[in-house]
């Protein structure tokens, strides 16, 4: 058994011989809300000199006990926003993901992509740039953060981006009918996750070591597709991409909020390592049981037992997480999405100090 920095112990999970000796069960968080370190900032001040990353995205998270962290890196393609015309005659300007920002607000509204003369003043709009340079820049910071926390390299994938650039309702139709627009979609986010991809890999060789594909497909308690529409649709591209980042010598790894159950075999068919998130429902005895090999990351309930769980409760959650995972050594403990507000502080510093106490091998 070995005493691991934060990237080795996560990487370790990934690797048939090192996850045998692995110190302890590793943590992650997709990443900290503002509201939630504004919330509890007299706790950040008075440990700030203490915590030797000054970046707040990075340094709160491992301050509050974390291993890694989703990381954005600077993206290879550019969509230069279009002018719609909205079914009551007023304009907007839209970007590639066919949404559009409310003027004076944070809050995005869409999608409003409903045609093909829509997508191809967009694909129009697109281009390839060398953001080469930036990306190693990225890169280098990263790799001085990683022994402390390890920054998991992510991308926009293909299906969520669909249904969100076109609305749930006009989604939902064309769908059902696989019309040419849903399928020239498929092929717009797919060239775009793949190019975006391809960039890393250029800049950096496999320097990242794990690339992590955002890509919701269910919701709370069920999925939003089918096995067999994913299969039909989606996995035959996701193994395509999922080839590129083998053959780059990373990892791919998704994400997706919500029970995504009845969907991994598929996800694993797609070439999928391993999976951040599962909530809504999802069994961990279940998972464990019947994919055994496949990376679970996540599982914390950020619904009900951390935001709202007594010390009792959030202590019992952590036990049942390790009496699911941990002797498989397939297992990446954290909160299944992010740490938001309603989640007093306390609760989190009790979930990480029982994953330290109860995660240990």
């Amino acid at each position: 058994m070995f005493n691991l920095h934060a990237r080795e112990r996560y990487l370790a999970i990934f690797d048939d011989i090192l996850r045998l000796k692995l110190d302890k069960v590793p943590k992650f968080v997709q990443y900290v809300r503002n509201e939630f370190i504004t919330k509890n900032q007299t706790e950040f001040i008075l440990n700030s000199l203490n915590i030797p990353i000054k970046n707040n995205y990075f340094a709160v998270p491992y301050h509050l006990g974390f291993d890694a962290i989703f990381a954005p890196f600077p993206l290879s393609v550019k969509v230069k926003n279009i002018k719609i015309e909205k079914k009551n005659g007023t304009t907007l300007r839209i970007g590639e993901d066919g949404q559009s920002k409310k003027r004076e607000t944070a809050y995005y509204e869409g999608g409003f992509i409903h045609s093909l003369e829509t997508l191809d003043k967009l694909r129009s709009n697109m281009k390839i740039i060398d953001r080469s340079q930036a990306i190693l820049k990225t890169l280098r910071i990263y790799e001085s953060y990683s022994n402390k926390i390890f920054p998991i390299l992510m991308v926009d994938g293909i299906f969520d981006r669909i249904w969100k650039s076109m609305g749930m309702d006009t989604f939902s139709r064309h769908f059902r009918k696989k019309t040419r627009l849903y399928q020239e979609l498929i092929k717009f986010y797919a060239e775009i996750t793949r190019i975006n991809i391809e960039g890393l890999i250029n800049a950096t060789g496999n320097r990242g070591k794990i690339v992590n594909i955002l890509d919701d497909v269910a919701f709370k308690g069920r999925t939003i597709i089918s096995p067999e529409r994913w299969n039909q649709d989606f996995s035959p591209i996701y193994r395509k991409i999922t080839e590129i980042i083998e053959d780059g010598g990373l990892i791919p790894q998704l994400h997706s909020d919500g029970d995504v159950t009845e969907l991994i075999p598929s996800i694993i068919r797609a070439g999928f390592q391993g999976l951040q998130g599962w909530e809504g429902g999802c069994d961990p005895y279940y998972i464990n049981d019947h994919f055994p090999n496949f990376v679970v990351i996540g599982f914390g309930d950020v619904s009900h037992v951390l935001p709202y769980g007594n010390n009792e409760q959030i202590i019992q959650h952590v036990k049942d997480l390790m009496n699911a995972f941990k002797e498989n050594h397939h297992f990446i403990i954290g909160p299944s999405t992010v740490i938001h507000e309603k989640i007093p502080l306390k609760n989190i510093k009790l979930f990480i100090s029982s994953a330290e106490k109860f995660g240990k091998y």
